[in-house]
């Protein structure tokens, strides 16, 4: 029996989470407190989510950044987006060195609207690589 869907029935709670360190998208159907009980794996990239009473809760896209363009995934980004002249003066690099390990892909970053911005965490991610690589070379 299929019955009509009625306007309490339409989630409110709908929000978008991308989380660049994982390449994931969020879609969430609920408040993204909702207790699970539990999820499914649609395919090796798509796992629903559900919530105790058995409705769809939330859905989680996997490698996000090879299916939406990084400026739709930026709007919905959890970690704040930095351009490389913010992040430069944050670790005291020259803004040109960090486009440089940004283009090599030993910095995480992107290009949007011309501009290449990373993340906080990114940054810090490089940063304390460099800290190691510095002190193995020490020994």
């Amino acid at each position: 029996m299929v019955r009509e869907a009625t306007i309490k029935d339409v989630p409110s709670v709908l929000r978008m989470e991308y989380e660049p360190e994982v390449d994931i998208l969020t879609i969430h159907l609920q408040d993204p407190e909702t207790p699970l009980s539990h999820s499914s794996e649609e395919d090796h990239r798509l796992i629903l989510n559900y919530a105790e009473d058995g409705s769809l809760s939330s859905i989680e896209i996997m490698d996000a950044s090879r299916r939406y363009p990084a400026g739709q995934l930026a709007a919905h980004s959890v970690d704040e987006f930095i351009d490389l002249r913010t992040a430069s003066k944050l670790v005291a690099i020259a803004p040109v060195t960090l486009r440089a390990q940004a283009e090599k892909g030993r910095l995480w970053a992107i290009r949007l609207g011309g501009q290449w911005v990373t993340t906080r965490e990114r940054l810090k991610q490089y940063v304390d690589s460099r800290a190691r690589l510095g002190k193995s070379k020490e020994k």
